[in-house]
């Protein structure tokens, strides 16, 4: 009998840190160009503006229309977009004095900024960097294709960064039913739909109503779902189930990392997540005890 894996790919088949450090980095850097500052200084004010949203993360997050998809505890690519929501919010001298540089420069919301820097900096960092995969990748995935798995990628980055990192490691991968490792990049997981369908954990609402994402589940009808970011991955699979679709994965399990925030993997989202894995390597037993 065949598993089929429907895996997140920034998180899971990553170690992302590096490559977030560089987006925030790149956004800091085009600030200090609006406000006509040093680098130095805008990378010190940044970093300032990192603690305070990280002071109360259950109030900020990854917003792409108001409402908070993932929270910036969740996922270190959050953080930019965390700090474009604290630039609108707050009154702090410093804070306005960017917000209006951004603005006045052309930039058409913070958001925008935050969005188009993210864009511009992991893109660069591709072009200037060995694919960041996880050590052993290529040698998990065969040892999952071993134990009775298929492994399909589903994730927000797009299909071309995916099958590029996973070729240059020796992977076959592509967009075709065929591909040894199946890709479905630019997946949507973000975008919520009209309603405002949420599940409380830990006193935070995370949105359900992910129609993109949901289509993508629907299609694939997986038995394991991997994710590291609850918000994003987790959470729509686990309504799923928990309404007995047929569609819905027996199994999720969540790729921890140290950034993983306490609320999500000490109590596996109030009992959401079924396995909480360090290292892909350890799917394999996950898929030996589902067969």
């Amino acid at each position: 009998m065949t598993i089929k894996i429907l895996s997140d790919f920034d998180g899971v088949w990553t170690d992302q840190a590096l490559e977030a450090e560089n987006v925030k980095i790149y956004m800091a850097a085009e600030a200090a160009r609006y406000a006509e500052v040093s680098g130095d200084e805008a990378r010190a004010d940044f970093r300032r503006f990192e603690v305070a949203v990280q002071e109360v993360p259950a109030e900020y997050g990854w917003a792409p229309d108001g409402r908070i998809t993932a929270y910036v505890d969740e996922d270190p690519f959050c953080v930019p977009n965390s700090i474009a929501m604290y630039l609108e919010r707050v009154d702090d001298p410093q804070a306005v004095r960017y917000r209006d540089a951004i603005l006045a420069g052309g930039e058409p919301s913070l958001s925008a900024f935050a969005d188009r820097c993210f864009l511009t900096a992991t893109a660069d960092y591709r072009e200037q960097h060995p694919p960041a995969l996880v050590p052993h990748a290529k040698e998990a995935l065969e040892a999952l294709h071993e134990a009775g798995a298929e492994i399909v990628v589903v994730s927000n980055s797009s299909s071309e960064k995916i099958v590029g990192w996973f070729q240059r490691a020796g992977v076959d991968a592509g967009t075709d039913h065929d591909s040894y490792l199946r890709v479905r990049g630019q997946a949507g997981k973000q975008i919520l739909g009209p309603g405002d369908q949420s599940i409380e954990v830990a006193g935070r609402a995370v949105y359900v109503d992910r129609p993109q994402y949901r289509a993508v589940i629907e299609a694939e009808n997986p038995d394991l779902v991997v994710g590291d970011v609850f918000s994003l991955d987790l959470a729509l699979p686990h309504v799923l189930r928990r309404e007995g679709r047929a569609e819905a994965p027996r199994e999720l399990v969540l790729r921890r990392h140290r950034h993983t925030p306490t609320w999500v993997h000490e109590t596996r989202a109030e009992g959401a997540i079924d396995t909480v894995v360090d290292d892909v390597v350890e799917l394999v037993h996950v898929v030996a005890r589902l067969h």
